[in-house]
């Protein structure tokens, strides 16, 4: 049996599959840091009920460095005998693409566009935490909704608790459903939505350039049909040539 774990801010999703790739179970539970996985297997072997891993792959956020991975295979070893260790957005590409090329948008806690060219070569725009940018991800927009004090009324937001919440970044982002639910009525809202589709239009232009590669979406985020209508509409402006699939949620 082979296990997959997407292991992003907010979110900890795990597959097991059999030797077809056919998913037998699945589960979804609050995440947890990469380095803290040890704490989580107790409940996705009780959960999946699995005895025996041939393989296990992990995707997780901020998982990008050599150095990350050899620590991350090193934590895990025994669990499964082949350990694959990799960023979040490169397990989603692919899940969605395989071993092929493919411009991948991901809007979920956070943002990134990774695009795999016909050559193989990757190419990443984003992707650089709360900090440095995440434009057009769930924070982005839960911060943008708390700084305009109409939407804080109307939506009876706590900017104080939020920052003294256990986990800020996810706490904040989890106010963008609510924003984009808002946004279907309220032209605030729909400002904050419309700017957070064109940040990402413009991410996956930054990847994946005028590349003839298929593109797909990833992440909570294009859940809300409007939003995710948005963000095509723009794409398809950006990147005429582009093939477009699709929408895979995560």
């Amino acid at each position: 049996m082979n296990l997959d774990i997407d292991l992003g801010r907010t979110w900890l999703r795990a597959s097991l599959c059999d030797e077809a790739g056919r998913v037998q179970r699945h589960v979804r539970f609050p995440a947890v840091p990469w380095r803290q996985l040890a704490k989580a297997w107790p409940q996705l072997h009780r959960r999946l009920q699995f005895s025996r891993l041939d393989r296990l792959r992990v995707g997780a956020t901020g998982l990008w460095s050599v150095a990350d991975r050899a620590e991350a295979r090193r934590l895990w070893r025994g669990w499964a005998k082949k350990i694959q260790a990799l960023s979040d957005a490169e397990l989603a590409h692919t899940l969605i693409f395989g071993s092929g090329p493919g411009l991948l948008i991901v809007a979920s806690t956070g943002s990134i566009a990774l695009a795999r060219d016909r050559r193989g070569r990757w190419h990443r725009s984003g992707g650089w935490g709360p900090l440095l940018g995440d434009e057009g991800s769930g924070f982005w927009i839960g911060k943008s909704a708390l700084k305009d004090p109409v939407l804080r009324r109307k939506l009876h937001l706590d900017p104080l608790g939020l920052a003294h919440a256990k986990d800020p970044v996810r706490a904040v982002a989890q106010l963008a459903p609510q924003v984009l639910r808002l946004a279907r009525t309220d032209p605030r809202a729909r400002r904050i939505r419309n700017e957070a589709a064109r940040h990402l239009a413009d991410l996956a232009s930054e990847a994946g350039g005028n590349s003839h590669i298929p593109v797909s979406c990833w992440g909570g985020l294009f859940q809300d049909i409007a939003f995710r209508r948005t963000v095509l509409r723009l794409l398809h402006r950006q990147l005429p040539q582009a093939e477009f699939r699709l929408q895979a949620e995560s």
